[in-house]
């Protein structure tokens, strides 16, 4: 049988059965011109193919056609086929809208009737171009959502108006603030916040632009969505086209803004030593490339080394900028009151300018008309918020010290980050700066806060002298006594320069003061042989005897300023007693007598307790031949910079304060400090000169420390805070751009507690369970005080109990009005014992007995406090009656802060005036005083424990709280503690 040769690419592209006529070769009739098939090959027959129905030629291509079209189909992607569908979907619709067209060209008018209309699409068209260019740099409303990229807003796609200034998204966790208008309150005064003590790269995500400060402001370049029938190209052009509508809005604004302002240079006369002064810091020579980054820029943060100059200068360079013109003003807000008053009086002195520089905390201030820099605490800025939400009177707020991590101040930057967008566009814009020296970048660059725009950072280099950090190589147990024989070290053998010694509290900072005193007194009249001898006699157990003969007075030194110091050491009530107690305390140490020859050494104390002319007096000149040792608290860690710092010694303790969010119960325990604190403390030294830091502590235990603080709205009460900003519309706190969030847990709980006092009211939205702030809670958020004080002055009006609230509620709120007992001494143990038994006689004559002593320690406090103001409140009738001054001046204060602001705000029938001779309270009103009390504070209601009701061993006098699992105890000092009632309630 014969194959068939095939052309190349027809296989099996014939259907059918092909037959092939076969030859006969066993025949020999074969026709003329053949040839023997088995000799020679013979030639090809002719091929016969019966064709099939239906399967002509076409047919044969058709189907060769369609099944090359399945090979190249199986080959697209099918991306490639949705596009050649939408091709030619755009095909059909051409077609059919040319039809369209030519069915409609029928019913077009005339050319000359048609140019006597007016086209609606040129309407308005300036004020739509205008809106439509403003919108793109400015979106109505700012979303934070992660991975949301900003998108400008095109002709097709434009973002919706958003009327409200401040209400959360309550859909998404990390929703953006949006701000509802809401009418101006009338005035109140600053806001009571806690002052008592307290580096990274920026976020993967975030282009965060860091470096040289000349660099202009870069528009990241937004994709605008695309359209459904557009091409790739005009998706280019439109993005081009809103870009370009972005820059010339920018370069109006700035005309308009310039315009409008007319920032002119303002001159400043300084003296010569200014000027030098100013020209040695490093922050000094940025000061062109800082101010033309701020006005290029609405958010700044400026990062510098401690010692560069940064809360001094920087308010200046903006002055002589023109920002201060126009009546508006120049904030800065500082963590602690004594940083506001000391950079104040700094600034005055460099710009010689006393009325425009001014300083506003809590109970006091010098701000006036005139002021221009205002350097305050972040409360009252926080205060302020709550009257005018653009802050209008300012033009820059620059938040100081922001590593610190102050509760309220990173609520300012979570406000300012939301209001800032807004007031650029206006055109008096608001520029805000955050400044610190430890800063964590990547808190404060996160999109959360800055969603659409990262914020500009600016470093600014220190030029420091070298400093060398020594360790111990072990840690010892008692740190205060190590603190003692470092300086005494230092003193007698290392070269002058001042001592900066950091102990965690007023305490301790007491103690070591009167030790280095007594060890290193200032001149005296006669010879100091006598207190040298007394150092290197017998034993601890005879020496108390001996020293009886040894006249130690601090009356008898030249210098007046001793005095000053001896009332620090009156405050406690040990300074008649300070020799028998620091002879004793020091013989215990190998330290041996001082040198002979050695000078005297001046110390100062410095903690917040301290009264403002007191914390002054560390920037005094020193006596001449003495050498400065000041022993602080961490209020010295950050803003202040006591000149001439060449020694620092660092316990590496600090109080911290230790908030349970669930039962509300905190405590002041002393901790470890962070390595940026460490490092803080390091930068105190090395100002001047070379310097050196001595860490009582090896570095092992330094390696361990955590690296930065923990930021305060994790360890404090947010009751009050979350009040605040529930009366500014913010109904879902939670969703607050925070730069650290704090927990959850904390904010339903403290939700909860206003809940209970009556505060916020629960309601139904959107079948969400929201609560808003109430009547009751709009007034409460009125008053500087926690929200359960404030509600004790409502419940007292109408009780008509007013003038006796706000004492009890100033008395309650101002830290350790009393003296405790413990700080009691007298020359001899027998004196030092009839005054503590003195004292808590005296106290509980104010309870002897009825409704006062149910009251229990409440009647002391509010009695001492009354007599002590009905006797004009001097330092010896607050020592009789066991009042610390500085608490009862404080008191004082805010009683008067209180009344003033009730007089303002309530529309009361008749005002209420200050009673100098306010005398005790009845029996009925001291029983309606303790029913409110307990109506306020209804949390913190104890109950006795009862040793038959448990089977467990219960100490004696234990009670049990609603939340606490561990049992409480009444305190020695109290009145009632011998009583042991069945139900207490505490603070």
């Amino acid at each position: 049988m014969s194959s068939i040769s095939l052309p190349k690419g027809t296989k099996n592209a014939i259907e059918g059965t092909v037959i092939i006529e076969e030859s006969s070769l066993n025949s020999y009739d074969a026709k003329e011109g053949t040839s023997n098939a088995l000799v020679m090959s013979a030639t090809r027959k002719k091929r016969i193919v019966r064709k099939e129905k239906g399967q002509g030629g076409d047919a044969k291509k058709i189907q060769a056609k369609k099944r090359r079209l399945e090979a190249i189909e199986a080959k697209v992607s099918k991306s490639k086929m949705k596009k050649l569908a939408k091709i030619l979907e755009r095909k059909q619709k051409k077609e059919s809208r040319e039809a369209l067209f030519e069915s409609l060209q029928q019913y077009q008018l005339p050319i000359d009737s048609m140019k006597n209309l007016i086209s609606t699409s040129q309407m308005q068209n300036k004020e739509k171009k205008v809106k439509h260019e403003k919108a793109a740099i400015f979106p109505e409303k700012l979303d934070s959502l992660s991975g949301g990229d900003f998108v400008l807003p095109t002709i097709h796609n434009r973002l919706p108006q958003q009327e409200d200034y401040y209400e959360t998204d309550s859909e998404s966790d990390e929703s953006v603030l949006n701000m509802e208008k809401e009418e101006p309150t009338t005035s109140t005064p600053v806001i009571s916040i806690d002052e008592e003590e307290g580096y990274s790269t920026g976020d993967g995500g975030m282009s965060t632009m860091n470096g040289v400060v000349s660099a202009d402001i870069k528009l990241e370049e937004p994709q605008s969505l695309p359209r459904e029938n557009g091409s790739a190209a005009e998706q280019k052009s439109t993005s081009k086209e809103s870009s370009k509508a972005a820059q010339k809005y920018m370069q109006r604004m700035r005309k308009d803004a310039e315009a409008g302002l007319e920032r002119k240079h303002v001159m400043v006369a300084r003296s010569e030593e200014v000027e030098s002064q100013r020209a040695k810091l490093p922050i000094y020579c940025e000061e062109q490339a800082i101010v033309e980054a701020i006005s290029e820029n609405t958010c700044v943060i400026v990062c510098g080394e401690t010692g560069s100059g940064k809360t001094t200068q920087l308010p200046q360079f903006l002055y002589e900028a023109g920002y201060a013109s126009g009546g508006q003003m120049i904030g800065i807000t500082e963590p602690r009151r004594v940083a506001a008053i000391s950079m104040a009086s700094r600034v005055a002195y460099e710009m010689n300018l006393h009325d425009i520089v001014s300083y506003q905390i809590r109970y006091e201030g010098n701000r006036s008309s005139e002021t221009r820099i205002l350097f305050m605490t972040d409360g009252v800025l926080m205060k302020e918020l709550q009257k005018d939400i653009m802050l209008s009177a300012y033009s820059v707020i620059i938040i100081d010290e922001a590593h610190e991590r102050s509760m309220y101040s990173d609520v300012l930057i979570g406000l300012l980050s939301r209001i800032a967008p807004l007031r650029a566009r206006t055109v008096t814009p608001l520029k805000l700066i955050i400044m610190s020296a430890t800063l964590r970048l990547a808190d404060f660059t996160q999109k959360l806060l800055f969603p659409t725009t990262a914020p500009r950072v600016l470093k600014v280099e220190s030029r420091q002298y070298p400093v060398t950090v020594h360790f111990e190589r072990r840690t010892p147990d008692d740190y205060l006594r190590a603190a003692l024989r470092k300086v005494c070290r230092i003193h007698e053998t290392l070269p002058p320069g001042t001592v900066l010694v950091f102990l965690s509290g007023r305490l301790e900072v007491e103690t070591l003061l009167k030790w280095l005193i007594i060890r290193y007194p200032l001149k005296r009249k006669g010879n100091n042989k006598d207190v040298m001898r007394s150092y290197q006699r017998g034993s601890s157990r005879n020496r108390r005897k001996r020293t009886k003969s040894i006249e130690v007075k601090l009356e008898n030194y030249e210098v007046e300023v001793e005095e000053e110091r001896n009332a620090d050491l009156d405050e406690m009530g040990i300074a008649d007693n300070v020799d028998d107690d620091i002879l004793e305390e020091i013989g215990d140490t190998p330290l041996g007598a001082p040198p002979a020859d050695v000078p005297p050494l001046f110390c100062l104390p410095l903690y917040s307790l301290l009264s403002s002319d007191k914390q002054k007096r560390v920037f005094e000149p020193v006596p001449d031949g003495c050498r400065l040792c000041v022993i602080a608290t961490n209020v010295a860690e950050t803003s202040l910079t006591i000149p001439g710092v060449r020694y620092v010694v660092d316990s590496g303790r600090e109080k911290r304060r230790v908030h349970d969010p669930v039962t509300g119960v905190s405590q002041f325990i002393v901790h470890w400090i962070s390595q940026a604190s460490a490092d803080q403390r390091a930068g105190r030294a090395g100002r001047v000169q070379a310097g050196h830091v001595y860490r009582l502590y090896s570095s092992a235990v330094f390696a361990d420390l955590e690296k930065f603080s923990t930021p305060e709205i994790l360890n404090k009460p947010v009751d009050q805070l979350v009040l605040h900003m529930k009366s500014m519309n913010i109904v879902k706190v939670a969703n607050f751009p925070f730069p650290t969030r704090p927990d959850g847990d904390a904010l339903e709980e403290a939700e909860k507690r206003l809940i209970r006092l009556g505060a916020l009211e629960v309601g139904i939205k959107n079948k969400l369970k929201e609560a808003r702030i109430s009547a009751l809670g709009k007034t409460l958020s009125m008053f500087p005080l926690a929200p359960k004080f404030a509600k004790m002055l409502v419940m007292a009006n109408q009780s008509g109990l007013l003038p006796y609230a706000c004492t009890l509620v100033a008395v309650l709120s101002v830290r350790e009005p009393l003296i405790p007992i413990y700080s009691l001494r007298g020359e001899t143990n027998e004196e030092t014992q009839a005054k503590m038994l003195a004292a808590l006689k005296q106290r509980r004559a104010w309870c002897v007995q009825g409704q006062a002593r149910r009251f229990g320690d409440l009647a002391v406090l509010l009695n001492a406090v009354l007599a002590s103001l009905a006797e004009k409140g001097s330092e010896e009738v607050c020592t009789r009656y066991g009042v610390r001054h500085k608490a009862l001046s404080e008191v004082s204060k805010l009683r008067l802060q209180l009344i003033n602001l009730i007089n303002s705000l309530c529309q009361l029938k008749q005002t209420i005036a200050i009673d100098p001779s306010l005398p005790p309270p009845s029996e009925t009103q001291i029983r309606m005083l303790r029913q409110i009390v307990i109506a306020s504070l209804s949390e913190n209601i104890a109950r006795r424990v009862e040793s038959s009701t448990t089977n467990e061993e219960t100490p004696k006098g234990a009670y049990e709280c609603q939340k606490l699992k561990d049992h409480v105890f009444i305190d020695a000092s109290s009145v009632l503690y011998k009583d042991e009632p069945d139900w207490i309630l505490f603070q």
